[in-house]
C-alpha cells in the first residue's frame, strides 16, 4: 500500500472485518486491502513510472522485491509489538520529515532527466534489466520514507493482522502473501504496460511523464515536510483510533 490520502483516511475509521477466519477469506481481505492503497496514487508509483522509463519494464517487479521485504520486516515487527512506536506523533514527524527529503531529492532529480536528448530517453525507454541492487533498495526506501505506510502498518495493518493470525502461523503467512501481492500484481502492470508501450511515445511525452513525476514528488516531499513540521509544533497528527491490542499476537498455533 502506498496512498498517502487512502492511509490517513483508513487510520481514523474501524474497519469492519468477516467473523469466518479461514485462509480463503484472510487471503481475499489482504489482497483486496492491498488494493485499495496499491491504486492510490503515491510516491512509489512515481517512482516505478519513473525507473520504467528509464530502466525497463523489469523496473517495477524488481522494486517490489524491497518493497516486500519491507513489509515483512513490518509483520516481524508486529509481532513484536514493535511498531507501536509510529503511533508517536514525534515519530511520525521523524518520519516525515527524513521522507520529505528523499523524495524532494529525487524530485529535483526526476526534473533534470528531460534536459538530456530525447534519444537518449527513447532508448532508455526500451531497455530492461540492469541495477537490480539499487531497484531493491529504491523499493524499500519509498515504503520507509512515507510516514502514512507506518502508520498504517501501526494501526489499520496490526488490527488485520490479530484478526489474521487467530489462524496461527498460516494465518499471518496467508495474510502477507495476499497483501505484498496486491502490491506486485498493481506495480508489475503499471510497469509492464508503461515499458512495452515507451518505445511508442514521442521524445516529447516522455519528458512530460518525467516532469509530472518530478513535480509529483516535489510535492508529496513538500506535504510531508508541512505535516511533519505541523506535528512537531503540536497541531499535526494525533494518535489514531482504533489502536491495536496491546501485546504481540498469540502465534502458537500451527
Amino acid at each position: 500500500m502506498s496512498g498517502p490520502a487512502q492511509r490517513g483516511s483508513q487510520s481514523q475509521q474501524r474497519v469492519a472485518l468477516p467473523l469466518h477466519h479461514t485462509l480463503p477469506v484472510i487471503f481475499g481481505v489482504a489482497l483486496a486491502t492491498g488494493f485499495s492503497g496499491a491504486v492510490v496514487p503515491g510516491s512509489l508509483l512515481a517512482v516505478v513510472v519513473r525507473e520504467t522509463l528509464h530502466r525497463g519494464w523489469s523496473a517495477g517487479p524488481i522494486m517490489m522485491i524491497g518493497h516486500g521485504i519491507l513489509e515483512l520486516a513490518a509483520i516481524a515487527l508486529l509481532l513484536t509489538g514493535l511498531i507501536k512506536f509510529a503511533r508517536s506523533g514525534r515519530v511520525q514527524a521523524a518520519i516525515g520529515l527524513a521522507g520529505a527529503a528523499v523524495l524532494l531529492f529525487l524530485g529535483f532529480q526526476t526534473l533534470l532527466v528531460p534536459g538530456e536528448a530525447g534519444a537518449a530517453l527513447r532508448s532508455a525507454a526500451g531497455r530492461s534489466g540492469g541495477g537490480w541492487g539499487s531497484l531493491i533498495g529504491l523499493g524499500a526506501l519509498m515504503s520507509m520514507a512515507n510516514p502514512y505506510w507506518w502508520l498504517w502498518w501501526a494501526t489499520i495493518g496490526a488490527a488485520h493482522s490479530q484478526w489474521a493470525v487467530r489462524r496461527g502461523k498460516s494465518g499471518a503467512g496467508t495474510y502477507y502473501v495476499g497483501h505484498i501481492l496486491s502490491d506486485v500484481l498493481w506495480y508489475s502492470a503499471v510497469s509492464i504496460a508503461l515499458g512495452a508501450g515507451g518505445s511508442l511515445l514521442s521524445a516529447g511525452a516522455l519528458k512530460g511523464i518525467y516532469v509530472a513525476c518530478g513535480i509529483f514528488l516535489l510535492a508529496l516531499g513538500a506535504l510531508f515536510a508541512i505535516t511533519g513540521f505541523k506535528t512537531l509544533r503540536g497541531s499535526g497528527l494525533r494518535s489514531p483510533s482504533p489502536a491495536p491490542p496491546e501485546g504481540p499476537p498469540d502465534l502458537t498455533r500451527d
